[in-house]
């Protein structure tokens, strides 16, 4: 009986560093968001002191609030790594097949490989793309993404000229879903949180619209990268769906050069849910 590869055990890597960024960015901004909430020391847990017991209320609001901006930021790092990971193994997967059918050696699938798990996100999707055809509409967005991800891992999140790239300011950009009210005269009123105190009261009454819409934060030289929850919330989702993407490209590679396909209840119906490939 020959190998089987389990894309959707390849997606859960993906899927879990999305689960990972939800509840520890979520926790982090609960706590920091909790006026109640004021326990900062490890003394319990550490054997010396860094911080004194006494700080004042304003000192505590104050790490609570650099808190919220460092465990957000982290969230994209955790998004970006968990993907990559996900990309190495579709990968690997899609040279043994490679291998399997006699497209490529192994010695040629050892060293692109070596070369491949090196890269960052945005090299990654262009390879697969190139190699085997697998893609996402979505890729174009891992560039400024991918970038964040080092600012905030070799940088601490500030801007620096490695992240310019000779332009007067580094772009974060993704899509997010717009949800607004429209009145008959045009006007729109945004029905994404936060909401205004008391709600939105339309006298006329409006009609709800949904849309897709590129969203662009702009970060001069020095400045911290910083996001929303919501904003972090929809940079999971463009990963989920990226990653959706790519496991049914992976899944058309492999029905492409002719490898046996196994479905499983779940994958007729969702497409993309459960699938083997058996080399």
């Amino acid at each position: 009986m020959g190998n089987t590869i389990d894309f959707s055990k390849m997606r859960d890597v993906a899927d879990r560093g999305i689960r990972r960024a939800a509840a520890f960015v979520g926790l982090g901004v609960n706590a920091s968001r909790d006026c109640q909430f004021k326990k900062y020391q490890l003394s319990e847990y550490a054997s010396f002191r860094v911080l004194p017991d006494n700080l004042s209320n304003k000192s505590i609001a104050h790490i609570k609030e650099e808190f919220e901006k460092w465990v957000i930021v982290n969230g994209i790092r955790e998004l970006v790594e968990s993907f990559g990971l996900f990309l190495d193994n579709v990968h690997a997967s899609c040279l043994a097949l490679s291998i399997n059918k006699k497209l490529m050696s192994i010695a040629d699938a050892k060293r692109v490989g070596a070369d491949f798990e090196r890269k960052g996100v945005e090299d990654k999707l262009n390879k697969l793309n190139k190699r085997f055809a697998i893609k996402s509409k979505n890729a174009k967005y891992f560039s400024s993404m991918n970038q964040a991800r080092n600012c905030i891992t070799h940088r601490k999140g500030i801007v620096g000229p490695e992240d310019l790239k000779g332009e007067k300011c580094f772009k974060l950009i993704w899509w997010g879903f717009d949800i607004y009210a429209q009145t008959k005269n045009g006007e729109r009123h945004s029905l994404l949180p936060p909401f205004p105190e008391g709600g939105i009261f339309l006298p006329e009454g409006g009609s709800i619209m949904i849309g897709i819409k590129d969203r662009i934060i702009e970060y001069k030289l020095g400045d911290s990268i910083s996001l929303t929850p919501n904003e972090l919330s929809e940079i999971s989702l463009l990963v989920k769906l990226t990653t959706d993407d790519i496991v049914k490209s992976a899944y058309d590679y492999a029905k492409r050069i002719g490898v046996k396909i196994v479905m499983s209840e779940s994958f007729e119906a969702n497409n993309t849910n459960s699938n083997t490939v058996t080399d």
